[in-house]
């Protein structure tokens, strides 16, 4: 016997091996009402055909409205964070159901108890973070599911719907695109599938949002930020000491409490908070650059104190995602040349020294090489949606122009509070016509594609 058939021999003997391996836990049933969680095994590395590692991914679902002999499923991709039930997020839920569907929510590798490997992250250990990795994820678990759904109560293959918004909105795309054989459509709100370095054009939105709102608004927030970095400039440490005094932070670096100023005006336009905000910022508009800085240090619905540790390390909950946007995305928030909301203490440097000072000085940013494995803006998957709110940052790294031919769809939503991933959110009766209509548009979409 040659070389290449032992080899080959091997190979097969592991699969069998690794496919008993893979799956749902012995006995698990589609039982229970509500969300109930469960767990799947799942490769860790899935490009490598002599790793037979696993790891424990969780996952929740819900078949309450499932049709088992026809019905579609519904994934709601998770991201960088702990997975679970979103209970501000339900219309995603709403939809599958109103088409008799399974609904699940599955956890993102790295994030929350879907650990590989322990939870300290060592750097050594996130070689297996990415997108392709999590998509392979995605595949094996969908395969699997649909597979079982089928031996146990016949029929043809079930139809998948991809949803997901943010990152988890860019992965639902991507899979799309990647694996057209599993799932048949995607729904990807506020998808930042263009990886981009230098993300200045944040930093433009949160300006043109708040200009939306009041002028005087966009002005305190200008103002205070130039006069902390004037103050940065003349090296007044007394009175940078005192203003990080009025939000705790002495022990902040001048960089690090800059990025936690911005994040937090930039986190309430991100999520359609732009004119409660202001609303309070230009109460502060003929008040002293002092008084601005204690008003808002005192308002806990503006100043985010989660922000206390911007500069991530080894210890951070926020590692893992800071791996990612380091090595495969970029997405640094810098100032705007010509409208700038945030310290010119933010420019690239500190986002490279960042990145070393987390995983070493070898790190490197790849945003060129995921867009040209996932095509950046130019995502060329059928059967996608995708939608962005008109007052979001994150438009800037989405979808606007879409291949018709493709059966792809493209709503940027305007309406005041409209954000980042808005039409996902609950419904409201005093939601704005533009809202009520994109859903509109989303349902029938579907309709098309699953009874199509």
């Amino acid at each position: 016997m040659n070389r290449y058939a032992i080899y080959m021999m091997f190979v097969c003997l592991l699969s069998q091996a690794l496919s008993t391996k893979i799956g749902f836990k012995d006995g698990f049933q589609l039982e229970g009402t509500g969300f109930v969680q469960s767990e799947f095994t799942n490769l860790i590395d899935h490009f490598d055909p002599t790793d037979e590692r696993t790891y424990t991914q969780r996952f929740w679902y819900n078949a309450d409205a499932f049709d088992f002999k026809n019905g579609p499923i519904f994934l709601y991709i998770c991201g960088e964070y702990v997975c679970g039930v979103n209970e501000e997020r339900q219309f995603p839920v709403k939809v599958a159901q109103e088409f008799n569907g399974l609904f699940l929510y599955l956890e993102h590798r790295y994030y929350g108890e879907s650990q590989p490997f322990s939870d300290d992250l060592e750097t050594k250990d996130l070689v297996y973070l990415s997108a392709k990795h999590a998509l392979a994820d995605l595949a094996v678990f969908l395969t699997t599911l649909n597979d079982k759904i089928v031996e146990e109560n016949g029929g043809q293959k079930r139809k998948i719907i991809v949803v997901g918004g943010s990152y988890p909105g860019a992965l639902s795309a991507w899979f799309r695109a990647k694996y057209p054989h599993i799932a048949e459509a995607s729904w990807a709100s506020s998808a930042v599938v263009q990886a981009v370095e230098d993300m200045h054009m944040y930093d433009y939105q949160v300006y043109n949002t708040t200009m939306r709102s009041s002028s005087s608004c966009t002005q305190v927030i200008q103002d205070t930020t130039k006069f902390f970095d004037n103050l940065v400039d003349e090296g007044d440490r007394t009175t940078l000491d005192e203003i990080k005094s009025y939000f705790n932070a002495e022990h902040y670096s001048d960089a690090d409490f800059a990025i936690s100023f911005a994040s937090s005006f930039a986190g309430k336009v991100q999520y359609g908070g732009s004119p409660d905000m202001c609303h309070f910022l230009e109460t502060l508009v003929n008040s002293s650059v002092f008084d601005q800085f204690k008003a808002i240090a005192k308002d806990d619905e503006l100043y985010d104190h989660f922000l206390k540790a911007p500069r991530l390390n080894a210890a951070s909950t926020g590692r893992a995602w800071h791996y990612q946007y380091c090595t495969e995305y970029g997405y640094f928030q810098t100032p705007h040349d010509d409208s700038p909301m945030r310290s010119k203490l933010l420019k690239r440097p500190y986002w490279d020294e960042g990145c070393q000072e987390s995983f070493g000085k070898d790190i490197l940013t790849q945003a060129k090489a995921t867009n040209v494995h996932f095509g950046s803006d130019f995502v060329r998957g059928s059967n996608t949606f995708f939608t962005n709110g008109g007052e979001d940052p994150w438009q800037w790294v989405g979808v606007t122009e879409v291949y018709e031919e493709l059966n792809q769809k493209s709503r940027l939503i305007q309406c005041e509070g409209c954000a980042h991933c808005v039409e996902l959110y609950n419904e409201e009766e005093d939601d704005a016509d533009t809202l009520k209509q994109v859903r509109i548009e989303i349902k029938e979409w579907l309709r098309d594609i699953i009874y199509g």
